[in-house]
């Protein structure tokens, strides 16, 4: 099995690595972003009171490193997940 690290740049916005683990594994959508960036991953999902939660991670050799987390997420990447209206 995979691990999960979650970098301490992933905190800076006030949330707490179990939020963004939680967050990590309860998403709504996540997906691989596309050329030139194909490494990265990225997911909206619920942190343990239910708030939206953005996240992005790239795969590392022992599993996930997320490096970035921020609630609630931003209109960019919404629109990136295709989660956000017209």
């Amino acid at each position: 099995m995979f691990d999960i690290e979650v970098h301490p740049n992933a905190l800076k916005h006030s949330l707490s690595e179990e939020d963004v683990v939680f967050a990590w594994e309860n998403f709504l959508r996540k997906q691989r972003r596309e050329v030139p960036d194909v490494d990265q991953m990225i997911a909206i999902g619920f942190d343990r009171r239910g708030n939206l939660i953005e996240l992005v991670a790239i795969d590392k050799p022992y599993g996930t490193l997320i490096y970035h987390a921020k609630s609630p997420p931003t209109a960019k990447m919404l629109i990136e997940l295709g989660m956000a209206g017209k």
